[in-house]
């Protein structure tokens, strides 16, 4: 059965659903052979432009953030370049943009929230939004580790480039979950 007909939005769906939704395993345990014949998998979707299939979405969807590390390390061993790399530049696409984004926050999710928090500061004006979201879900996790990696790449820490760039109560907040004192 031909899926052509299908919105492109229903991709979008369709990706952000299993992601949520689908049982995924937290173990550690790496089967190789899976991540190799995987890897090999995502290849020919990305090769072939066959982005929403079945297989790119179990494989994201299901699998353990050891699993697809390791598959992703796999991918690139074999390709000579990263999957993210190897997805369309063209960002126009909502599907492939949201595709990449899910890529680069499961392959290395600090890196990917470090990079979310340095473009909602850069430049004129502030990503409140952006901003907000990575800094309230990750307060309980990983953003000691998130703000080590801003400092490390931006050098300067996350909290001084928040003190700056907000104000008011919505900075209080913000200094408040990056664990300063108010």
């Amino acid at each position: 059965m031909s899926h052509s007909y299908l919105h492109p939005c229903f991709y979008v769906f369709m990706l952000l659903v299993a992601l949520v939704s689908a049982f995924r395993y937290y173990g550690e345990e790496i089967n190789t052979t899976l991540a190799k014949s995987e890897a090999k998998k995502l290849h020919e979707a990305i090769k072939d432009k066959k982005f929403g299939n079945e297989d790119v979405i179990r494989i994201l969807s299901t699998r353990s953030i050891s699993q697809l590390q390791a598959t992703f390390n796999c991918y690139r061993e074999e390709e000579g370049t990263s999957i993210s790399k190897n997805l369309p530049k063209d960002l126009s696409e909502e599907y492939i943009a949201t595709l990449r984004m899910a890529v680069r926050c499961l392959k290395d999710p600090k890196k990917y929230f470090e990079k979310v928090l340095r473009r909602s500061i850069e430049g004129i004006g502030t990503d409140e939004d952006a901003l907000t979201r990575v800094i309230v879900t990750r307060a309980e996790k990983d953003l000691k580790e998130i703000k080590e990696l801003y400092h490390k790449r931006n050098n300067v820490p996350l909290d001084i480039a928040v003190d700056k760039e907000t104000s008011g109560d919505y900075k209080d907040m913000l200094l408040t979950l990056l664990g300063n004192e108010v």
